[in-house]
């Protein structure tokens, strides 16, 4: 997409209002990216963008994502109304606190079961985003595909 050529995916699309705009930018891209393409005879962006439906599974207020109940329709929604975007996968960024069971991990996995229902697929289909820094051990054990670990990486944030 323009001003991000090599982006290969989103994760946090939590709205089919954020949907749809980013359906626009794909569609408006590829375009833009025919018409370069043409003349450096170059290939244009020819597959759909994947995203992740981010899911609130925590019911944290801080937290952004569609609350588990709505991924499903969310999902179909996508895959109906945005022929520029496909939908990849689920994430969520779970509570703070993993030292018991991580409740939130086996919610979206529950998830991903219902949202593969209605697009018509398997799960294991489905990516799952999920497990940071802090937690991504326990997140790959509990079926993650995907983890975020940037703290490790870059160190941590200042939120002050």
């Amino acid at each position: 997409m323009k001003g991000v050529p090599g982006l290969q995916c989103v994760e946090t699309v939590d709205s089919i209002k954020l949907a749809t705009k980013l359906d626009a930018a794909v569609s408006s891209a590829a375009a833009a990216e025919a018409t370069t393409a043409a003349a450096a005879s170059a290939s244009p962006r020819t597959v759909p963008l994947p995203v992740f439906v981010q899911v609130n599974t925590s019911g944290e207020e801080s937290k952004h994502g569609v609350e588990p109940s709505a991924a499903a329709p969310l999902a179909l929604e996508i895959k109906q109304r945005c022929t520029n975007l496909k939908v990849a996968g689920l994430m969520t960024i779970g509570q703070p606190d993993y030292s018991s069971r991580p409740e939130n991990f086996v919610c979206l996995s529950n998830v991903r079961s219902e949202v593969a229902k209605v697009l018509g697929c398997e799960p294991a289909e489905l990516e799952l985003s999920m497990g940071m820094s802090g937690d991504f051990e326990a997140a790959i054990q509990m079926g993650s595909t995907n983890v975020r670990v940037g703290s490790t990486i870059f160190g941590a944030r200042n939120y002050g």
